[in-house]
């Protein structure tokens, strides 16, 4: 139920029972018979909550009772023509509607609610003839007046309260616009709004880091510093977001004013025109969000970390690296390949674990005391594969530690040596 129907219900029903007993009046005093009695109770006592229930029936609510609006003032005048067009219940009548009328749709509804006031009179006129009782009892009179001022109030005070609505949502509003604009102007990242060709509508302030102002006036291309390379993808992918409506994440590159080329990762999303008659679903696109973010450095950290990760698999001595505690946490290719053992049976478990029991204790106790004390170890070992058999291999233990000085990795290098290779580290070997 829209909330116009439940404001003009309760309008309505106050004011037709006022009518009930203005009208009501005249007829006790014209002596009428129980036909305009009935007809006096279905219009003022029961028009109104029938009006009521075909709103509440009605899909569209807002729209049967602005056909309501109408509906009153043509009935009003068939009872005006009825009773002669006594002047201050004419006057009455056809102000409270016409204001009503006025309300809601300005003047054009007050004069078309003069034009229905007349037509409802004229049906009237034509079948039963035109009378004429301008006037009325000094009550009639004075509860004419009164009904006027107390309608009028009354319609006041409910524009007096839909205005105060209307401020406190225009000062959300206004407050929800300070706001996102504090954060747009004050963020590192960069937000944009773009028409459907691309063309610059807003621009954040945090572009002004790394494009020249000219090149970004309104009504400006926003992609003239898109790398060569993404043009075609980046215009393809804002093409498909204002067609669809669908938000897409993009990468791309742009020139700054300096020269330089930055990466950035962005969020695209569609923008949608303010009409409240359509469901947003269905309101047409007009352009899009661009919220983006310089990740240069991130993605030359990854690249560099890839290229790493690349070496690390690829290079001909194994390596194994595990925690402070001694956990294994990987290994590359090379230590499958000398020891026999896959990454998958060897990664969460002890380092300890893997240990051929070809030293004794002691050996490794003092090779990770030294390891503590200076930082590495390197030397020779005897050690087992999977298989059983037996290789001697040259070894590096070498600590990794944090800011503080405290240990938090331990990184093993080895290599299978020949049978009769010498022993770096004789007084560590076994």
């Amino acid at each position: 139920m829209h909330r116009l129907a439940k404001i003009n219900y309760t309008i309505r029903t106050a004011s037709f029972a006022w009518c009930a007993l203005v009208i009501g009046l005249v007829l006790w005093e014209r002596h009428a018979g129980a036909l305009a009695w009935g007809l006096l109770a279905l219009q003022f006592l029961a028009y109104p909550h029938l009006l009521y229930l075909r709103a509440i029936g009605s899909p569209d609510s807002r729209r049967a009772e602005m056909q309501h609006l109408y509906l009153d003032p043509l009935l009003l005048g068939a009872w005006l023509a009825a009773l002669g067009f006594p002047l201050w219940i004419a006057y009455a009548a056809l102000f409270a509607t016409a204001l009503n009328n006025a309300v809601m749709r300005g003047w054009q509804g007050a004069a078309t609610s003069v034009v229905c006031f007349a037509l409802g009179a004229l049906a009237w006129i034509v079948p039963m003839g035109l009378t004429r009782f301008p006037g009325t009892s000094p009550l009639v009179t004075a509860l004419c007046f009164f009904g006027s001022a107390c309608y009028s109030c009354g319609v006041g005070m409910v524009v007096f309260g839909q205005n105060r609505r209307l401020q406190r949502v225009r000062d959300r509003l206004r407050e929800g616009e300070r706001r996102y604009r504090l954060i747009t102007e004050h963020a590192g990242d960069l937000v944009a709004m773009v028409d459907r060709d691309g063309r610059w509508l807003y621009a954040s302030p945090s572009y002004e880091r790394i494009f020249a102002l000219g090149d970004l006036a309104p009504g400006a291309d926003a992609f003239r510093n898109l790398h060569e390379e993404d043009q075609f993808r980046v215009r393809g992918a804002l093409q498909v977001v204002v067609r669809s409506g669908e938000s897409c994440r993009l990468r791309m590159r742009l020139r700054t004013a300096g020269g330089d080329v930055r990466k950035f990762e962005s969020l695209v999303h569609a923008v949608r025109a303010e009409d409240g008659a359509a469901p947003e679903a269905q309101a047409r696109i007009i352009g899009a969000v661009i919220a983006s973010r310089d990740v240069t450095e991130l993605r030359d950290r990854e690249e560099q970390l890839e290229v790493a990760a690349h070496a690390f698999e690829r290079m001909a001595e194994a390596m194994v690296i595990s925690n402070a505690a001694g956990r294994i946490l990987t290994v590359n290719q090379s230590f499958t390949r000398i020891t026999g053992y896959a990454a998958e049976e060897v990664i969460g478990r002890q380092e300890s674990e893997f240990r051929s029991a070809m030293q004794p204790q002691a050996f490794y106790d003092d090779l990770y005391a030294e390891v503590l004390r200076t930082g590495y170890w390197n030397g020779t070992t005897w050690c087992r594969r999977c298989d059983g058999t037996v290789y001697r291999e040259w070894r590096s233990v070498s600590a990794v530690r944090d800011a503080e000085e405290r240990v938090t990795h331990y990184v093993s290098l080895f290599r299978e040596l020949d049978g009769h290779a010498a022993d770096a580290r004789p007084a560590k070997s076994a």
